[in-house]
């Protein structure tokens, strides 16, 4: 199984990496942090690939060297707190970079062989439509949309799509908003139960995570 896991250097990302080391076949690697994701490839076994999501031609070049696809787990993410009145613009685009527009492009150049399937960890609306959350807000549920389109576009080639709805999970993601919540699962708790859905059979549409 070809696979290419994109935000691996994250908390889930680096947790997703350690649960597929061993049970897919091939597993490539992206993330920007070059000197963690070289150092996580080389203790798992797998194919480190550095790559700027928000550079087409960089994600065009990913494309051609992973090869066409049995899996593919869009786990790269970011977020800012800023209300809509101090939100400016280039932090929006890097936002939009890491939650949407790189999923896009993925999706352009990305080759997948028949019945392949593709990931999108996505979140629960309503726990995001919260004051100083706008650029996530609207950058993952941008997201969202465009997974449902490429759920019809992509049919004829055979390509199956999940989007995993995640609760708050500990990760450094958190930061910027002054910590994860008391609640939060644990990366490894969290990637378990998403590889456990994505990998069965028959994989849902939707996978909730609680």
């Amino acid at each position: 199984m070809n696979t290419l896991l994109l935000g691996a250097t994250g908390g889930i990302g680096q947790a997703l990496a350690r649960g597929l080391a061993g049970r897919v076949g091939r597993l490539w690697l992206s993330g920007r942090n070059g000197a963690v994701l070289a150092a996580l490839a080389r203790d798992l076994g797998a194919l480190a690939v550095p790559t700027e999501l928000a550079h087409e031609l960089e994600v065009q070049a990913l494309a051609q060297e992973v090869g066409p696809l049995d899996l593919l787990i869009y786990a790269a993410g970011a977020v800012q707190k800023a209300s809509l009145r101090e939100q400016g613009m280039g932090d929006l685009e890097r936002l939009s970079a890491a939650n949407l527009t790189g999923l896009a492009r993925v999706l352009k150049y990305a080759a997948f062989n028949p019945q392949a399937r593709g990931v999108l960890l996505g979140v629960y609306p309503e726990l995001i439509a919260v004051p100083g959350l706008s650029g996530y807000a609207a950058t993952k549920l941008g997201a969202e949309g465009l997974l449902n389109v490429a759920r019809k576009e992509f049919r004829r080639e055979g390509v199956r799509f999940c989007l995993v709805r995640l609760p708050a999970v500990a990760t450094g993601l958190w930061a910027p908003l002054g910590g994860a919540p008391k609640n939060a699962l644990h990366p490894d708790e969290a990637a378990a139960r998403i590889l456990e859905g994505v990998l069965s059979e028959p994989m849902p549409e939707v996978l909730e995570i609680r």
